[in-house]
C-alpha cells in the first residue's frame, strides 16, 4: 500500500505530464497555426536572411544589412539553412526552426530546474508552464519571433555548465569547461555589449556568491575551480569579442538602439512610473481597457493582474531567500537573475534603448531576466507550516500560469497600441494583398518594412516584396535587416510594382518620379493599398539604390 506522500508524487507527476503534453501540443500549433496570422517582418527577416545565406554561399552575408550591432551567430535562420534544400523559404521553414528554438528553450529550463534539487514532478511542472507561452507577448517574444528566447537558452544553459563545472569530476569537468567555453564565445560573438549584461556580469556574480558558500565537505579546491570558471568566461568573452569584430569589419550594421543615450531625470522618471506596466504586460496582467469586470472574461483577466501583481512581490522574496542558501543550486540561480535583472531595469529606466512610448513592446527587453526571476519563485520549497501565504500564493500562481496556454497560444489577441501582428479574424491582414498581387500576375516588388518580407514569407517566395522608405517623394531602400542585391537593376527583370498604402501614396511625388523614367503603366486597387505597376525595374534608374551604378544613376534624372 502507498504512503500518502508516494501517493501525491504519483499524482503530481500524472498532472505535470498531463499539462506538459497539453501544453506542448498548443504550443505546435501556436508555432505552425496560430502565430501565422500574427507573423511580421521582423519575424520574416531570419527566413530572409537563410535565403541570401544559401544564395550567396556566406554565413555572414557581405551585402547584409545587420542592425544595432548584432550578428546572428546561432539564431533561428541557422536552422532554417538546410531547410533551404527542399523546401522554399517560407512559413513553414519558420514554424520547424521555431519548433528547434521551443526545443532548446524547454530542454534548457529542465535542465536549469534540476539544479534547485525540487524533484523530477516539479521540474516537469515549471517546463509545462513555460511551455503555455505565459501571456500573448510573452509568447511572441519567447517561440514566435524567437527574438529573446535565445537569450533564455544561453543563460539556463551558462548557468547549467557553471554549475556542473564546481561539482563535477576532473573529466567531466573539462567537457562542461570547454562547452561553456564555446557557449559564451558564441553569445559574444553575436554582441558583446549585450553578452557583458546578459551572461557574462550575471554568472561570475553566480560564481562569486557561490563560492564563500562551499564549504570543505564539498571536497578540496573549489575555490581554486571558481576561478579557472571565472577564467573560462572571461576567455570565451574575450574570444567571441575578437570574433564579433572581426566578422562585424566584413559585414554592413545600422544602428539604432544599438548606440543608446542618457536620458533626462524628467524621462528616467517616466521611464520607471511605466516600467510595472511593462512587466504586467509580459504576464498577461492588463486587463483590456473598458471590458466588462463581472464577466467571464472579467473575472479571467482578473485572475491574471492578481497573479501578475503577486508576482511584483514573489520575485524579490525569492531571491532574497534563495541568496541566503549559499552554495546551493537554487542561490547560483537567484544570484545571475538578480545581476541580470539589476542590469536590465538599469538601462530599461536611464537610457534610450527602450521605447516607453508603448511600454507594452519595450518590456521584450525584461524577458530573459523575468523568465529567470519566475523559475525562481517556481523552485521555492512549500513551507505550509512557516510561510502558508506565501506557499499558497505560489501554487495559485502556478495553477493560473499553467493553465494559461489557450489565451496566451491559441486566442494571444492584440496586446500593444503599436500592434505588430496584423491579425485579423482567422488570417493574417496581408492574405488578401498577397493573393490579389499573385492573381495580378505580379511576381517582384517594393513596400514599406511592414508590408515587405512578411508577404515574401508568406508567399513562399512566389511574391519577393522589397522594403523601402519614403523620402522626399521618392522611394528609397530601406536596407534595415536587408540585404544591398535587392536594390540591383539585375535583382529582376520585367513588371515590378510598388504597393502603398492610401496615406502613403500621398507622400510620393510622382511627376519626380516621371523624371526618373518611372512611371507606372497601369495602377491597382486593394482594400487600403494602391499598386502601381513599372514596365521595368525602378532600381534601374532612381538614384542611390544600386550603389555599385551611381554615377548612372545620378544622370538619370537630367
Amino acid at each position: 500500500m502507498k504512503t500518502p506522500i508516494g501517493l501525491q508524487k504519483k499524482i503530481g507527476m500524472s498532472l505535470a505530464l498531463l499539462f506538459l503534453t497539453c501544453n506542448f501540443l498548443l504550443l505546435c500549433w501556436y508555432l505552425f497555426v496560430v502565430y501565422k496570422t500574427g507573423f511580421h517582418s521582423d519575424s520574416a527577416a531570419k527566413v530572409l536572411l537563410a535565403r541570401e545565406i544559401v544564395e550567396t554561399g556566406q554565413y555572414f552575408p557581405r551585402d547584409w544589412n545587420f542592425v544595432n550591432g548584432d550578428l546572428f551567430v546561432l539564431f533561428g535562420h541557422t536552422f532554417i539553412i538546410p531547410l533551404l534544400a527542399f523546401m522554399p523559404a517560407g512559413y513553414l521553414a519558420h514554424a520547424i526552426s521555431g519548433l528547434i528554438s521551443a526545443v532548446l528553450i524547454l530542454s534548457g529550463i529542465w535542465f536549469l530546474t534540476g539544479l534547485t534539487g525540487i524533484g523530477i514532478w516539479r521540474q516537469i511542472f515549471i517546463v509545462a508552464i513555460m511551455a503555455s507561452g505565459i501571456s500573448g507577448f510573452m509568447a511572441e517574444n519567447l517561440y514566435g519571433q524567437v527574438s529573446y528566447g535565445v537569450f533564455v537558452y544561453f543563460s539556463c544553459y551558462i548557468l547549467f555548465l557553471s554549475y556542473r563545472f564546481f561539482h563535477a569530476n576532473q573529466t567531466h569537468r573539462i567537457y562542461y569547461g570547454l562547452a561553456l567555453f564555446c557557449v559564451l564565445c558564441l553569445a559574444a560573438w553575436s554582441n558583446p555589449a549585450r553578452s557583458i549584461v546578459s551572461f557574462v556580469m550575471p554568472i561570475i556574480a553566480a560564481i562569486a556568491w557561490h563560492m564563500p558558500g562551499l564549504t570543505d565537505t564539498d571536497g578540496s579546491g573549489h575555490k581554486k575551480i571558481g576561478w579557472q570558471l571565472i577564467a573560462i568566461v572571461l576567455a570565451g568573452f574575450v574570444v567571441g569579442a575578437a570574433l564579433h569584430f572581426v566578422t562585424a569589419a566584413g559585414v554592413n550594421n545600422v544602428f539604432g538602439a544599438g548606440r543608446p543615450r542618457w536620458l533626462s531625470y524628467e524621462l528616467m522618471v517616466r521611464n520607471a512610473v511605466h516600467t510595472p506596466e511593462s512587466f504586467l504586460a509580459l504576464f498577461g496582467g492588463l486587463p483590456v481597457p473598458d471590458g466588462d469586470v463581472m464577466s467571464k472574461m472579467g473575472i479571467y483577466e482578473a485572475a491574471r493582474l492578481m497573479a501578475g501583481l503577486a508576482l511584483l512581490w514573489l520575485i524579490p522574496y525569492a531571491i532574497h531567500t534563495s541568496l541566503r542558501q549559499k552554495g546551493s543550486g537554487i542561490a547560483f540561480l537567484a544570484s545571475f537573475a538578480l545581476t541580470a535583472l539589476v542590469g536590465v531595469f538599469f538601462i530599461q529606466i536611464t537610457t534610450t534603448v527602450p521605447s516607453m512610448n508603448d511600454p507594452t513592446v519595450a518590456s521584450r527587453y525584461l524577458v530573459p531576466s523575468l523568465v529567470l526571476s519566475f523559475i525562481l519563485v517556481l523552485s521555492q520549497k512549500p513551507d505550509w507550516s512557516g510561510a502558508p501565504i506565501v506557499s499558497l500564493t505560489i501554487a495559485a500562481v502556478a495553477i493560473c500560469f499553467v493553465t494559461s496556454a489557450y489565451p496566451a497560444l491559441v486566442k494571444p489577441g492584440n496586446y500593444s497600441n503599436d500592434d505588430r501582428s496584423l491579425t485579423t479574424g482567422n488570417q493574417n491582414a496581408l492574405d488578401g494583398i498577397k493573393n490579389f498581387l499573385l492573381d495580378s500576375g505580379l511576381h517582384y516588388g517594393y513596400a514599406t518594412f511592414w508590408n515587405s518580407g512578411v508577404l515574401s514569407v508568406l508567399s513562399d517566395e512566389k511574391l519577393l516584396v522589397r522594403q523601402i522608405m519614403l523620402d522626399h517623394g521618392l522611394p528609397k531602400p530601406n536596407r534595415w535587416l536587408g540585404s544591398n542585391r535587392w536594390y540591383r537593376p539585375d535583382a529582376w527583370q520585367g513588371e515590378t510594382f510598388l504597393l502603398l498604402t492610401n496615406p502613403e501614396e500621398k507622400l510620393v511625388d510622382w511627376d519626380l518620379m516621371e523624371r526618373y523614367h518611372c512611371k507606372p503603366v497601369r495602377q491597382l486597387s486593394y482594400e487600403g493599398f494602391k499598386v502601381f505597376v513599372f514596365p521595368h525595374n525602378p532600381a534601374k534608374y532612381l538614384s542611390g539604390w544600386d550603389n555599385t551604378n551611381k554615377v548612372y544613376n545620378e544622370q538619370a534624372v537630367k
